[in-house]
């Protein structure tokens, strides 16, 4: 059920040029914590989101996961913005916006004289947001890039082994998190002093500022004149350990034990024939074990260890009995079935999309005691708000729209007729 009690971004009105994932889930969280998110599309065929996978045509309509997930509780609204008067319509709607954010690369919005300087002579005071894989300068800033490029270029992709790319998109994720980190920003900022601002958000400048032991490892080092060319990643942390993911019978389990009051517990619990770990100078405390030179001896009898046992949930079952941190590796259809923790935490909610009925989504991880976050309505339809923008937002007349859909400035998906008839 959507939440309807008013959110902490209640009256902020975001003006919405994002595609795929970076600039999306950014709106999205605006969206989930109240803000207006009004999504310009592409006209005719929208965002690119809307033909992602996975897609499933039900009730005779054809409808994408990846923008349902994306877009939720935003308004469409698709026009030619190519021609005159549909620029106009942008320009109306940017004197209504607070925030305007796109990710496009960035010379997309300064030809169409909608970059920074632009949207300023058109409203003075708008914090307008930016993002991409490199930035707008810097000498990377004219290259087209996706998140598995900008995971390549910040150094994550090299500091694993063998090389990957994350299974999730990182560099997108990360990025619209900074975006909207700094948006809320940028917001607190104008209410103190009405001046507005430009923000420029670069994928690889968030995953560079990422690395959490590599590059603290190198530049340390290298202050002091012995660089240390940083250890890649495996299954098993080169550095830390026990801490890492570790293969049993049936599956796997992480175990994280980084403290010296849980190292004894943890030695007892794996029984007496790992007891001589407790004088084994490899392991006397934290630091020792957590050393390049030691951290694969130590995973290799964790590793020993959880293999004997009959299950990973058997290994599960006697660490947390004795206080080490552990988990058995979930899978996402557990998770999103049958996880308790996830149920308890709202993280799946129900929300109804129209043509496909009741439907699971991502509860918001931010948990406001006052000012909830979370789904405010199901992902629209190309532009499905168009009138209601227009006329409510901004006062536009019912003959106006109609004379603007007769000039094919405006334009909505069939879907949008029979929601109508509904």
């Amino acid at each position: 059920m959507a939440i309807t009690k008013p959110g902490p971004l209640d009256g902020i009105v975001v003006l919405d040029f994002t595609w795929v994932l970076a600039g999306p889930h950014a709106t999205k969280t605006l969206a989930d914590m109240g803000a207006q998110v009004i999504k310009v599309e592409r006209y005719s065929d929208g965002a690119n989101e809307r033909w992602l996978p996975h897609r499933a045509t039900h009730d005779g309509v054809t409808q994408s996961s990846y923008s349902i997930n994306v877009n939720r509780g935003k308004k469409s609204i698709c026009i030619d913005f190519k021609k005159p008067e549909g620029m106009r319509i942008i320009h109306d709607l940017i004197r209504k916006s607070d925030v305007l954010i796109e990710n496009f690369a960035p010379d997309v919005m300064a030809r169409m004289k909608l970059d920074y300087t632009e949207a300023r002579k058109i409203k003075e005071d708008i914090i307008y947001c930016s993002i991409s894989c490199f930035g707008h300068w810097g000498p990377y800033s004219h290259k087209p890039g996706y998140d598995m490029i900008a995971q390549g270029a910040s150094g994550w992709t090299d500091q694993s082994v063998p090389p990957i790319i994350a299974p999730v998109s990182i560099g997108d994720m990360t990025a619209s998190m900074h975006a909207t980190t700094a948006i809320l920003g940028a917001i607190v900022h104008h209410n103190k002093t009405g001046v507005g601002q430009n923000i420029d958000i670069s994928m690889m400048d968030c995953l560079f500022s990422m690395h959490e032991n590599t590059l603290p490892w190198y530049l340390l080092s290298s202050a002091i004149g012995k660089p240390i060319d940083p250890p890649k990643v495996g299954a098993h942390h080169p550095g830390y350990a026990p801490y890492g993911v570790y293969s049993g019978k049936n599956g796997s389990v992480t175990i994280a034990c980084l403290t010296e009051p849980r190292w004894v517990p943890l030695i007892k619990a794996m029984g007496p024939k790992y007891a001589w770990l407790l004088s084994e100078p490899r392991a006397k405390d934290v630091s020792t074990r957590c050393c390049t030179e030691n951290a694969f001896f130590i995973h290799e009898q964790i590793q020993q260890w959880v293999m004997e046992q009959d299950s990973v949930e058997e290994a599960e079952r006697i660490l947390e009995e004795v206080g080490v941190p552990c988990m058995r590796c979930r899978s996402i259809t557990e998770l999103a079935d049958n996880d308790p923790h996830v149920r308890e935490r709202e993280m799946i909610v129900i929300e109804n999309q129209p043509f496909i009925g009741p439907m699971r989504h991502y509860g918001s991880p931010l948990k406001y005691s006052e000012t909830p976050s979370g789904v405010r309505g199901y992902s629209p339809f190309l532009g499905e708000h168009n009138t209601e923008v227009l006329s409510g937002v901004l006062g536009y007349s019912d003959n106006r729209i109609h004379d603007l859909y007769s000039q094919k400035i405006l334009h909505h998906d069939a879907a949008v007729e029979r929601l109508r008839n509904k």
